[in-house]
């Protein structure tokens, strides 16, 4: 994001957003760990588990009747001859690279399953922008919607410059679960409420174009990425016999009607079961989309890379942070002329005919974000024989839902890839999200076994269920990608499409760009009731000026971090690291001054506000921030200087 471009393609649901009028935090239930945030440590599995119940059970859920789900999450409890077996997750967190500059590989402490079969140093490096430039199109981003943008504009014949804060590949398009599917996340049925069924029968055809544009792209650059075609099943969160069963089957009949109304090859099976699933939860029932895909996301950008790295009309600058993006001149009626000028961090300037801000969320200060919501999604790879389960993406119907895949491992195993259990960025407890993904996973598969790697991604919700493309708000050369609504693979793959036809020149009426386009506003007022509460919400963040994480450094653990917020001083950020050595930074995000919290499963300063991120050494991972936690000691100084290579 300044960064990369996508969230994980998860499914966090319509209700997510929907559902704060306004979300109680889990207070008085939460974990009291005030030595590390939130980090469980060595606590057992039971009492982890026991922790989850309790948590989830004080939310609080207003959230209007939908087609997903209304209801609260299963809470589930440890098998102890399986914890027995298998240590909890969270005390099983992939160990992070020892490389220092890890920080500029990906965006959380925890390494993806993605790294399995193509590691960091197998990704193309560039250099870093030491002049000035002047191009035709200047993409700022560097994950699937920045590199599809560039491929497809470079394939038209445009000069095209990409920059990148980190390296390529080093924001959420990393972080993803790789699920390939126009079955979006916050279903037809609300999708069309907001949009008509015409707006729901665009988006269907847009993503489905994505998904098969992705296969496409991979046979003609001859990209081996286990891109293949399968099914997708949406079943019930509850088992059969629960009283809450038959009423999510019957939400899921009616999206099934909606879906073969907007031409969809849907269906349902009430004796749908998945191969594989031999545990004694019976969840059996549900959607059938047929035709939909997956593969492997790192692999197929990498090939895409290597392939614009060898065009004589594109360039690469990484480790490169873009900290401003203006349109300069005047243009009208065809007379004069309008060019974007872009600066970043280290003084240089890139003046260019269009400018493509490909980064998750704009690099600006309001505007179409306060039409996002942020959320933190979860994965786990876990171990699974080969054959054992059926090869196909698995949804239930909960509320933070599971999202279920395989990838492969090595000639015995496969891994299952399971994630979900979403919640706003900065405003939950996170380590405890694997321990619940575990446990749902035994549950229902037995047949698993070690946990190789877990992580966590970003996902940017709009507050219409439809992501941003086009044009920004009242600009005429400077093009947004963002509000990928857990569809972000295929949402950042139909922008490439969008914006390269409109920089074209192609002029022909395109609905698909009305759709999408960021000044759009009938579903947006219609969406005003949510927008109002997730404003109010936000801005009851601002209370952490009032709190203090840690009333004393002392009593940080190695390896953890917190906010000390002293009456006297300015919030700090601290960080403790394996050897005792204290880093200190400004807890104040850049971006509008919200106070940070610590994130323990991915070793990050969080901003509660609009969901930047910040790595342990305070470098900005994650917008609309576009600029560092500013260093408070010599420590902190010297630590962000490694991370970016410059010590």
């Amino acid at each position: 994001m300044a960064l990369s471009t996508l969230s994980l393609s998860t499914r966090t649901t319509a209700r997510a957003i929907q559902r704060n009028l306004i979300t109680k935090q889990p207070t008085a239930s939460r974990l009291s760990l005030p030595v590390c945030g939130d980090v469980i440590g060595p606590l057992t599995a039971p009492f982890a588990t026991a922790y989850m119940h309790t948590a989830a059970s004080s939310r609080t859920n207003t959230s209007p009747s939908s087609s997903r789900n209304t209801s609260p999450r299963l809470q589930f409890f440890p098998r102890y001859s399986q914890v027995n077996k298998f240590p909890l997750a969270a005390t099983m967190a992939t160990i992070a690279s020892s490389n220092p500059q890890h920080t500029m590989q990906t965006s959380g402490t925890a390494d993806s399953v993605w790294v399995h079969k193509v590691p960091y140093d197998q990704y193309p490096k560039f250099h870093t922008l030491d002049r000035n430039l002047e191009t035709d199109v200047a993409v700022i981003g560097a994950g699937i919607s920045g590199i599809t943008t560039a491929y497809e504009l470079v394939r038209r014949g445009k000069n095209v410059v990409m920059l990148e804060a980190r390296d390529v590949l080093s924001g959420e398009t990393g972080r993803t679960s790789g699920h390939l599917t126009n079955d979006l996340d916050d279903g037809f049925v609300e999708i069309a409420k907001k949009h008509g069924e015409g707006g729901a029968k665009i988006a269907a055809e847009s993503h489905a174009w994505a998904r098969d544009r992705i296969g496409q792209i991979a046979q003609e650059l001859g990209i081996e990425c286990e891109y293949r075609r399968l099914p997708a099943y949406d079943i019930s969160q509850f088992p059969v016999g629960h009283e809450k069963h038959d009423q999510e089957i019957d939400e899921l009949k009616q999206e099934t009607e909606m879906q073969k109304k907007i031409g969809m090859h849907t269906r349902f099976d009430p004796n749908l079961k998945v191969k594989g699933w031999s545990g004694n939860i019976d969840q059996r029932g549900g959607m059938v989309v047929d035709n939909q895909a997956t593969f492997h996301p790192t692999q197929y950008l990498v090939g895409v890379l290597n392939w614009l790295k060898q065009q004589p009309n594109f360039q690469c600058y990484t480790r490169t942070r873009v900290m401003s993006v203006a349109e300069k001149g005047v243009e009208v009626l065809g007379l004069g002329h309008k060019r974007v000028e872009i600066q970043t961090e280290n003084g240089h300037t890139v003046k260019a005919e269009n400018a493509v801000e490909a980064t998750c969320v704009p690099l600006q200060k309001l505007s179409v974000i306060t039409e996002l919501e942020f959320y933190r999604s979860y994965c786990i790879a876990i171990r699974v024989p080969k054959g054992s389960i059926e090869d196909c993406l698995l949804y239930d119907n909960a509320e933070e839902y599971k999202y279920v895949r395989l990838t492969a491992c090595d000639d015995k195993d496969d891994y299952l890839v399971v994630g979900g259990c979403d919640h706003k960025v900065g405003q939950e407890e996170t380590t405890p999200r694997y321990a619940e993904l575990e446990q749902w996973t035994r549950e229902r598969f037995p047949q698993a076994g070690k946990i190789d790697y877990q992580w966590s991604g970003q996902i940017f919700e709009p507050v219409d269920f439809l992501g941003f493309i086009g044009k920004n708000q009242g600009c005429d050369k400077i093009y947004i990608v963002t509000g990928d609504s857990g569809d972000g693979l295929t949402h950042g793959t139909l922008a490439g499409k969008l914006i390269a036809d409109e920089i074209e020149g192609n002029t022909v009426t395109n609905d698909w760009a009305t759709l999408y386009a960021p000044n759009r506003l009938a579903s947006i007022l219609k969406s005003l009731p949510s927008l109002i509460s997730h404003d109010l919400q936000i801005n009851a963040q601002y209370k952490r000026f009032l709190q203090s994480d840690i009333t004393d450094i002392e009593d940080l653990a190695p390896g953890c971090g917190g906010v000390l917020n002293p009456k006297t001083k300015k919030p700090m950020a601290v960080y403790k690291d394996e050897n005792g050595q204290v880093h200190t930074y400004s807890a104040l995000c850049p971006h509008l001054k919200g106070v940070v919290c610590w994130n323990s499963a991915e070793k990050s300063f969080d901003c509660p506000v609009h969901g930047s991120r910040f790595s342990k050494e305070g470098i900005c991972v994650t917008g609309p921030a576009k600029a560092n936690l500013s260093p408070m000691d010599k420590g902190g100084e010297v630590d962000q200087g490694i991370a970016v290579g410059a010590e």
